[in-house]
């Protein structure tokens, strides 16, 4: 049996990434958990909504009752207050919490133990008290913050005095006007950085890289990794963030043991770091060979849905709906096909094609077997007088018209070729 692994954080970005990483492995089940309803339940058939918030006294003594009923043997926290409290109470909680040790955790926790931690190295960026600024713009960012909150942009004495009072406990650093780049590593339970792949924050979507490629592992780029790997002790994955000064050199901005919000970047790279991770905490031995091709990635919103109507047969068109033309397939018609397959759900193919429906499928290697059924409709009739809904039923076609009659005469749920988004189930695929 594989091993249940909690995603907690709830169904932000990094979280689904880590779910994706995880879903198909044979040693792991991955769980997403969190405090409040949200993205989790549309990807994950047992995800966990109603945990404490971290800050809550109930929390560990409730996250043990949940690891127990859940039979969880992991957690990856997958932010950086999850992380420091679950670390904090490491001997408490039931389950081995995959992050590295309470020092790193903390430190990387708060900027200003950062910058303390690895003073003297020539990548920190300068740091300013408020009465020795005497130079503008600089930095102002909240000093256990994270994603882009609380930070300022200071042009000028009067903008600093306005954040002076703040309840946010600030750290002024240098502005750094040039390029970001995000590194992510990997640190074996030996101690040996085995994984570090540069990728450039080229556009930034909600404080995560929302357009990034990998870069090329420079002697700069090595420098700053090793050098923060040999004063901080990580354990399985960590990142580096930076940015490149008024001169063009890269300075620290801060690094985390959480998942970034855009690690899957290595993951197609063939380095899925989730999994490296459990296999580490687990004291199994990884190896790691990276592609070494060049690859970008941009990210935007994506739709799921859940339909309420549990439907057991699914009467789905040919031309235009399931294959364009007579000689390409609809790919998003093909993965619902197919998810219908997993889930027992029967299949009839409905078509009026005008030419030998034998000869156009085999020409373009479509199995009659994929379908319990065919029906062949003569171009004069219409398609519901050859359909029923005694089990329940929908109807996918490309053209209004059929699927106003199938909705008019039998009552059954209906869907463009445009819909198969809001029918693809995340959760089962």
């Amino acid at each position: 049996m594989p091993a249940n692994v909690m995603i907690f954080g709830g169904g932000g970005y990094n979280d689904i990434q880590i779910y994706f990483s995880l879903k198909h492995c044979l040693r792991f089940h991955p769980i997403m958990a969190g405090s409040y309803s949200n993205h989790a339940e549309y990807i994950c058939n047992d995800a966990i909504d109603d945990l404490p918030y971290t800050y809550e006294p109930s929390f560990i003594s409730k996250l043990n009752e949940c690891i127990d009923k859940h039979n969880i043997k992991f957690i990856i926290p997958t932010h950086d207050t999850a992380a420091l409290t679950m670390v904090e109470n490491n001997d408490a909680v039931n389950a081995v919490v995959v992050c590295s040790c309470l020092e790193t955790t903390r430190i990387c926790r708060y900027k200003s133990l950062t910058y303390n931690a690895l003073s003297g190295l020539d990548f920190i960026p300068r740091v300013y008290s408020y009465d020795d600024v005497q130079a503008f713009p600089i930095f102002a960012k909240d000093d256990e913050g994270q994603g882009g909150h609380n930070t300022h942009l200071i042009h000028n004495r009067s903008e600093l005095d306005a954040i002076k009072n703040d309840s946010v406990n600030y750290v002024l650093c240098e502005f750094l006007p040039g390029k970001e780049v995000t590194i992510d590593c990997f640190t074996d339970r030996h101690g040996k950085l085995r994984f570090m792949q540069p990728r450039y924050r080229e556009r930034i979507m909600n404080g995560i890289t929302a357009r990034t490629s990998n870069a090329e592992i420079t002697d700069e780029f090595r420098h700053i990794v090793n050098s923060i790997a040999e004063r901080i002790h990580f354990h399985g994955y960590w990142f580096v963030q930076c940015k490149q000064d008024a001169d063009g050199k890269y300075k620290l901005m801060e690094i985390s043991t959480r998942f970034a919000g855009t690690f899957d970047l290595s993951k197609s790279l063939d380095v899925n770091l989730p999994l490296l991770a459990l296999c580490d905490f687990s004291g199994m031995d990884i190896d790691i060979t990276p592609n070494k091709c060049k690859i970008s990635l941009d990210k935007t919103y994506i739709d799921r849905y859940k339909l309420d109507y549990p439907y057991k047969r699914v009467y789905i068109d040919f031309d235009d709906t399931l294959v364009f033309h007579r000689e390409k397939f609809n790919t998003e018609a093909m993965r619902f096909i197919f998810q219908c397959l997993n889930k027992g759900i029967k299949l009839v193919l409905i078509t009026k094609h005008e030419y030998n429906l034998n000869e156009t499928m085999q020409k373009i290697r479509l199995s009659a077997d994929l379908f319990d059924k065919i029906i062949e409709v003569p171009l004069e009739q219409d398609k519901y007088e050859y359909m029923d809904n005694t089990i329940p039923s929908i109807f996918i076609d490309n053209a209004y018209a059929e699927r106003k009659k199938v909705k008019e005469h039998l009552g059954m749920p209906t869907f463009d070729v445009s819909n198969f988004d809001c029918l693809i189930d995340w959760a089962d695929d």
